[in-house]
């Protein structure tokens, strides 16, 4: 989707629902490759639920019984062991996916938000096209933070634009997640890296904040793309 001065709120509108959604499935079971490991984890050392350490120490009295009921030649006991093990195992799963789904949804409410503005504020930009940003330290460790001050004339979504040149790396941290959606973000080898965001504002002003890890300080823009 082009996103212009002639995209209608309307259009942002349904393309921001479907990147919540789109973030929303990523946390849900149907991401098969990100379950996967949790299935198998769990599954199989359900004790690292309560961390790696404790999981392990779980894990290792358990081998040790089981190894002493093999011992004693106790066939029956021992199955039913690893069946109560592999069901404590399946329940951990069950509990875990529910959390990291309800997690997921709040969210997703949080970003359907829209942002309040922030009193005392200074120096915004109404309509900034290919406005420079400054690098400065972030009160996050190891992270450099750019920021620009925005003025939303009204309620509505905002399309900005940032973009990286000659930038090496592949993160992009949008700081604040209420109101925001987060479109696409990338580069290519030789090309500048763009991150398209929507945040959804209340009428004001808005700080919004953009991080990178420390190492490279590239020359940076932003735009609002459409009125």
């Amino acid at each position: 989707m082009k996103i212009d001065a002639h995209t209608t709120q309307e259009q942002l509108l349904k393309l921001s629902e479907q990147v919540l959604r789109r973030d929303l499935l990523q946390s849900t079971p149907l991401n098969i490759k990100f379950f996967l490991r949790y299935l198998i984890l769990f599954l199989l050392f359900p004790g690292m639920v309560f961390g790696y350490k404790v999981g392990m120490g779980i894990t290792l009295a358990f081998c040790a019984a089981l190894v002493g009921i093999l011992f004693w030649g106790s066939e029956a006991a021992s199955a039913l062991a690893i069946y109560s093990w592999l069901s404590c195992g399946f329940l951990v799963q069950l509990f875990v996916t529910i959390g990291v789904v309800r997690k997921a949804w709040r969210e997703r409410e949080l970003r359907r938000s829209y942002r309040p503005a922030t009193p005392g504020l200074h120096h915004a930009q109404r309509h900034p096209q290919k406005y420079p940003l400054r690098w400065r330290k972030s009160n996050t460790e190891g992270f450099l933070a750019a920021h620009l001050i925005l003025q939303a004339p009204r309620r509505g979504i905002y399309a900005v634009l940032v973009t990286l040149k000659n930038y090496q790396g592949s993160q992009l941290v949008t700081q604040g997640r209420q109101g925001t959606s987060l479109v696409h973000a990338g580069g290519g080898k030789g090309k500048d890296f763009n991150a398209l965001v929507l945040y959804r504002l209340e009428p004001g002003l808005h700080e919004l904040i953009w991080a990178i890890p420390e190492g490279q300080s590239p020359v940076a823009e932003v735009s609002v793309l459409n009125h």
